[in-house]
């Protein structure tokens, strides 16, 4: 199973976490991955300035925005990570 998980710390928050992770819900029903992957949330990485984290198991992803999102998450798949 892969895990995302977002960093909803303060900076995070403040930079777009909760957009990213609606989007990453509405990306996990459209391509009917729900059950495949554990989507999760996670306070301060330790990379405030940044922007907001995002993992995809071991890959760390600084500087998402939920306008990249989309992006990140269709080469994840094509990754064969999912």
């Amino acid at each position: 199973m892969t895990v995302i998980t977002v960093c909803i710390g303060s900076g995070c928050h403040l930079k777009g976490a909760h957009r990213i992770i609606d989007r990453l819900k509405s990306l996990l029903q459209e391509y009917s991955l729900a059950a495949a992957v554990r989507l999760k949330a996670s306070f301060c990485q330790n990379h405030c300035t940044q922007g907001v984290v995002v993992s995809f198991d071991d890959r760390r992803y600084t500087g998402v925005s939920p306008e990249s999102i989309d992006a990140l998450f269709a080469s994840e798949i094509r990754r064969g990570s999912m």
